[in-house]
């Protein structure tokens, strides 16, 4: 018993005194498994977790699973601690190990890239990509994406029947709808099983199909009554099986009751705690994620047909959106609850605070470990990960806000295709990082997009890799307007619209190029033990908790791809934990290649505030389309410059040339892809390239570093109504506006004295903010056949004066002047 308990104790590290520690000893002893898991206290995780797996299968089940919790608790605090050593040993800077467990860090210690954002995203890869490449080899991948009616309604009855203890032998659905219920399934219970493992305790809801999805819009706009009358009516709700059965015999007042309740939490996102059960009192805590995971499914329809009818009603209105909300939130809850235990922000501050006195006499790791005045501050993490920066999504303002945001998407964004071919460059840089020479490097990912674009047996394969899947989850949007991805049918719409424009498949494909490339960098130093593999390639593994012991369950992996090459497949992987490491690796490593903004980011531009108030309005109007040029500095230079060991700026210029190959390549290689882009913009809109000046060279860099969709503002248009930076600063929508106030009080003048014409600047105004007006393959076109035949008849020989004006401003002409095609006054010459 001594050894057993000095083992744990090194565990525990004094979070427990010893008689709680001798309680915990003697009843892993007591178990039935007890000899079993006596031989493996070498690691203790693991015997904690066997035994508290099985104590949930015993009686007094709340008491038992508050003790599973306390045994998951102290390893997630031990971890957390361990890691922010870890990171005052490598950077002399623990708060970093605090922000590496929320969003991930550039600093090269190990699990500095293991977060709780990156395990989403690993999740979701896992999950997700398996489930496409499943659907796609049953040749069922489209009828998922496109079901409505009659299959979607199939579906739900076949999921519902696969969620019965004992599944009907025959049910009103066809085999195609059982298929696609089937492979659904498979995902969905594996969710489940490891959020269950995570530390919350779901229990199987007979015949459920997925959690129900409610839309809060739709309800406020019905109202509380109305929507209480309609979950009251028609037995629609299953008591027996709701709030664990507490209405069951209840009287209708108290059902009603319940109903209001459930109301007000859907529609405020404040979870109320009066309805509580026997087993919640297992969660402690007033924020306990576990708790509200295990008791998140709160209503249990009468059957699959009923819930189908509310969720077309007040839900998603779409089984597969439904599907993936649900799964979503599962891996959210996983990712969490495995970072930081089953209350993870009362974990979080815990561990905060430890750290405050561990380092109370060192004022400048104090000041870092409160983030006092940092502009990346805990608060606005735990906002993103946890989600909680997205409640009040669902109100008028913030959706009328957003829908005029996603009008200047559309309106401006129509070449982000063009401009997102500077992500050659961060690939390349990144390919650097990971251990390719220079020339390799260029070459991998100028290849990248046509290895990514692979059809066929390689595109499913791809897929299992879990990369380039946005689109199908509807959430390509994020890389432009981080700061502003509210989900509904604008969202909806502004994924169709970035297909128009091409960014979507040029990002898909470059991202699966990318990860097939890694994948196959990996396969092919298998044969290696982690000792001989290069030094670049033990520092990607390491920051991704990968370590010698991980590398060799790693090896295991590698597979034959359908091009013959091997690769390391995730999903062939058999230890858990590595598997998920490596779906982290492959994940993020795509965005970094291809940047794409995570929890980190969008902590720096939402600064946590919330849709609908006037902070969390004022910084997404500011924040729109900014998150490129943020993702140029947290995701690129910030990873060559201090990814590799160097603790501050000064070791950094330490390095000299020889050490910043990485961060020169990045720099001078964006602003030289910026250039061709920037030059291809011109020819676009039919005027001859640039001539080269330092003006055009700034643009450069900022068109390759991401900030390039601000160059027509900064370099041309942006004095046109009389405004100047200030407005491009403040973000296009506010600028936009601006314009208009400023259209109008011009029209007001020209009304009054008849000095001025505006007709002219009008039309200039409807075009900058008329969707897909821009799309850069039909620009010309639209120009020549529409706006300046507008321009011309409303304001003979504009086109001649705005000809004149360009050559004087920018020293430019037009390829094909527009005046010589249209005629004065309007017409075809």
């Amino acid at each position: 018993m001594a050894d057993c308990l000095k083992l744990i104790d090194d565990a525990n590290n004094g979070r427990l005194t010893d008689q709680e520690l001798s309680d915990i000893i003697e009843d892993l002893q007591s178990a039935k498994n007890a000899q079993r898991a006596a031989s493996k206290l070498e690691s203790v995780e693991e015997s904690i977790f066997e035994r508290g797996a099985y104590l949930v299968k015993e009686a007094e089940l709340a008491a038992k699973i508050e003790k599973r919790n306390r045994y998951i608790n102290i390893l997630r605090e031990k971890n957390l601690l361990e890691l922010a050593d870890r990171a005052d040993k490598a950077v002399n800077d623990p708060s970093l190990g605090l922000e590496a467990a929320l969003v991930g860090v550039n600093a090269g210690f190990e699990g500095a890239l293991r977060s709780v954002d990156s395990l989403m995203n690993s999740l979701g890869g896992e999950y997700f990509g398996g489930m496409i490449a499943d659907l796609k080899t049953a040749k069922l991948h489209t009828e998922f994406n496109t079901m409505r009616g009659d299959l979607e309604l199939e579906v739900s009855r076949a999921l519902a029947n696969l969620n019965k203890k004992v599944p009907d032998a025959n049910i009103d659905a066809s085999p195609k709808a059982q298929k696609i219920a089937k492979i659904m399934f498979k995902y969905q219970r594996t969710a489940l099983q490891r959020e269950n493992k995570a530390g919350a305790f779901i229990r199987l809801k007979e015949g459920r199909v997925v959690r129900a999805s409610h839309d809060p819009r739709k309800m406020t706009n019905v109202g509380k009554d109305a929507w209480v009358d309609y979950m009251s009516e028609g037995g629609r709700i299953n008591w027996s099986k709701t709030a664990n059965g507490d209405f069951a015999n209840a009287a209708d007042a108290a059902k009603r009751g319940f109903l209001e309740r459930s109301y007000e939490a859907i529609t405020t996102g404040v979870r109320l705690s009066t309805d509580t059960t026997e087993l919640s009192k297992a969660f402690t805590g007033p924020q306990n994620l576990a708790k509200a995971r295990s008791e998140s499914a709160v209503f249990t329809f009468k059957d699959a047909d009923t819930w189908y009818e509310y969720d077309q009603q007040f839900g998603r209105g779409s089984l597969r959106e439904a599907f993936v909300q649900d799964l979503q939130g599962s891996m959210r809850s996983i990712a969490l609850l495995e970072q930081f235990g089953t209350n993870p922000e009362a974990m979080f501050r815990k561990a905060q605070q430890k750290l405050l006195k561990k380092y109370r006499n060192d004022p400048t790791k104090v000041k870092r470990l409160k983030r006092e005045g940092s502009i990346l501050n805990f608060d606005a993490m735990i906002a993103e990960v946890t989600g909680d920066v997205n409640i009040g999504s669902h109100t008028k303002l913030a959706r009328w806000l957003h829908g005029y945001r996603a009008i200047q998407t559309m309106a401006k964004l129509g070449g982000a295709a063009v401009s997102a071919f500077s992500d050659v460059a961060f690939m390349a840089s990144n390919r650097m990082y990971q251990g390719r020479s220079l020339m390799d490097a260029w070459g991998d990912s100028f290849s990248a997009l046509f290895r990514g674009m692979n059809q066929g047996e390689m595109r499913e394969f791809a897929d299992r890799l879990g990369v380039g899947l946005e689109s199908q989850l509807g959430d390509f949007m994020s890389r432009f307007n981080a700061s502003d991805d509210i989900p509904g049918n604008t969202s909806k719409l502004l994924n169709k619209f970035f297909k128009l424009n091409l960014l979507q498949p040029w990002t898909e494909a470059n991202k699966r190029g990318v990860t097939l490339m890694i994948a196959n960098d990996l396969g092919r130093e298998a044969g290696k033990t982690f000792d001989n593999l290069a030094p670049d390639l033990q520092r990607l593994l390491s920051i991704y908790g990968i370590d010698a012991v991980k590398w060799n369950a790693v090896r295991k992996g590698v597979k034959k791809g359908p091009d013959g090459r091997d690769y390391i497949v995730p999903g062939e992987i058999p230890d858990e934990s590595v598997r998920e490491n490596i779906f982290n690796l492959l994940t993020n490593e795509a965005e970094f290649s291809v940047p794409s903004p995570g929890a980190r980011e969008r902590a720096i531009l939402r600064q946590g505030y919330r849709p609908g108030t006037f902070a969390g309005e004022a910084i997404r109007f500011v924040g729109q389309f900014k998150s490129f040029g943020v993702l140029g500095i947290t995701k690129n230079i910030g990873r060559h410059a201090y990814g590799t060991g160097a603790k501050n700026k000064r070791e950094v210029f330490a390095r000299g040339v020889g050490g910043n190959l990485g961060l020169i390549n990045t720099i001078v290689g964006t602003t030289t892809m910026g250039y061709f882009v920037m030059q291809a913009k011109e020819v676009m809109k039919g005027r001859e390239p640039r001539p080269a000046s330092a003006e055009a060279f700034l643009a450069a860099a900022l068109q390759g570093g991401g900030l390039g969709i601000y160059g027509d503002f900064l370099f041309g248009r942006a004095t046109r109504f009389g405004g100047g930076t200030l407005e491009t600063a403040i973000g296009p929508g506010i600028s936009a506006g601006f314009d208009g106030i400023d259209l109008l009080l011009r029209t007001r003048d020209q009304l009054l004295t008849g000095d001025e014409d505006v007709r002219g600047d009008a039309i200039r105004f409807l075009k900058s903010n008329t969707p897909l007006a821009n799309l850069f393959y039909t620009q010309q076109a639209l120009d020549y056949m529409i706006w300046y035949q507008l321009q011309e008849t409303i304001n003979p020989g504009y086109l001649q004066r705005m000809e004149q004006r360009i050559r004087r401003d920018n020293n430019q002409d037009f390829i094909v002047p527009p005046s010589s095609v249209v005629a004065t006054g309007g017409g075809f010459r």
